[in-house]
């Protein structure tokens, strides 16, 4: 059998193995508890006031690729704000994390807070965007459904914009996957 040394060894590699896998992006939902969303059959985009307001490559995307996902749940698109059952509103935000890693390298017993022997600490600034649509009532012009999902930024700049589309329908289909809520 495995010796102790061999059981660790194989321990590390797995540990490994699992630290290199993606992390999926992180899903918040929020919705109210006593709406009825058996009525919602169509939907429709929330009319922009901002008439300045230019759409972005990526913010069209995950347009499509949201009414691609609600297509495929059985809503349709209707064709005036006045027809629709419910109002779809998105929006973009950035925020700039920080992530700060030290490792301690050395040997000795390290006790009553003495500093740890030859010490590097890692500083690293990252931005995480984070996309947020809101379910409106278009009867009572209430929000009755919140998701927000959020990936790291700049991890993607090398894809082609058919890689990025394919993303923006995967992020799609995982944010709307508990819509509408039982």
């Amino acid at each position: 059998m495995f010796n102790l040394i061999q059981k660790r060894f194989v321990y590390f590699i797995v540990l490994l193995a699992l630290s290199g896998c993606r992390i999926a992006p992180t899903v918040i939902l929020d919705y109210d508890t006593g709406f009825d969303f058996s009525q919602f059959k169509s939907y429709r985009w929330l009319e922009n006031k901002d008439q300045d307001k230019v759409i972005t490559l990526d913010e069209r995307r995950n347009i499509n690729a949201i009414e691609s996902t609600l297509n495929r749940k059985g809503f349709t698109k209707a064709k005036q704000s006045d027809d629709a059952d419910f109002l779809l509103s998105i929006q973009t935000v950035t925020d700039k994390k920080t992530n700060v890693d030290s490792f301690y390298r050395g040997w000795g017993y390290y006790s009553l807070g003495w500093p740890a022997y030859n010490t590097t600490t890692y500083i690293r600034e990252y931005e995480i965007g984070t996309l947020v649509l809101d379910v409106i009532d278009a009867s009572k012009k209430e929000v009755v459904w919140r998701g927000t999902i959020a990936s790291r930024i700049g991890i993607n700049k090398n894809l082609t914009p058919d890689q990025r589309a394919s993303k923006a329908l995967k992020y799609a289909e995982i944010l709307l996957i508990r819509f509408p809520p039982k």
